[in-house]
């Protein structure tokens, strides 16, 4: 369970106490004072609410969160790391094709800090290493990485295949300046 929901619950099962404490005060004092009340009217009171809160918790959780995305259009779907990454690639990308490497490789050792198993980080890193700073070694260990990460049939593992080819062989794309 969420935090959230727990403070919920424990809300509603002190907001249930206070009502049913209420009624019987009511009660009380409806039938002119003949009831006593005890220690054991507390812990029945406290054991009725229990499930009652637990109830409440839950229906304000759906309920909220329905009326939430009704009301604001938010959805609750969570947004994949990855997804969350792709702002900063996208920037290292540009970086990189504006030829400045090094913020660039700034950008992209963020994102691989935060997820060292990205194979478009890796893949991107491996290309500013090659163009950028002309690093055959750790362009090569990178592009391995993605090789080893990524199945046969995915494009990039075929992009960092063939741009493996391209590095052993020394070849360097030309960059507009």
């Amino acid at each position: 369970m969420n935090r959230a929901l727990i403070i919920r619950i424990i809300c509603c099962f002190l907001v249930s106490v206070l009502g049913l404490l209420t009624i019987y005060n009511i009660t009380y004092a409806l039938s002119g004072g003949q009831q006593s009340f005890t220690f054991k009217h507390v812990i029945i009171f406290a054991l009725c609410t229990i499930p009652l809160s637990i109830l409440y918790g839950f229906i304000v959780e759906k309920l909220g969160s329905g009326l939430g995305v009704i009301l604001t259009g938010w959805t609750t779907r969570k947004i994949p790391p990855r997804e969350q990454l792709s702002a900063d690639l996208a920037r290292a990308r540009h970086s990189k094709g504006k030829s400045q490497f090094k913020e660039a490789m700034i950008i992209i050792n963020e994102v691989l800090e935060k997820d060292p198993e990205f194979p478009d980080a890796l893949l991107l890193k491996a290309q500013i290493m090659w163009e950028g700073f002309e690093n055959r070694e750790l362009a090569l260990r990178n592009l391995e990485k993605v090789i080893e990460l990524v199945q046969d049939d995915d494009p990039v593992h075929r992009w960092a295949v063939n741009y493996y080819h391209d590095v052993i062989k020394g070849q360097r794309y030309e960059r507009n300046k």
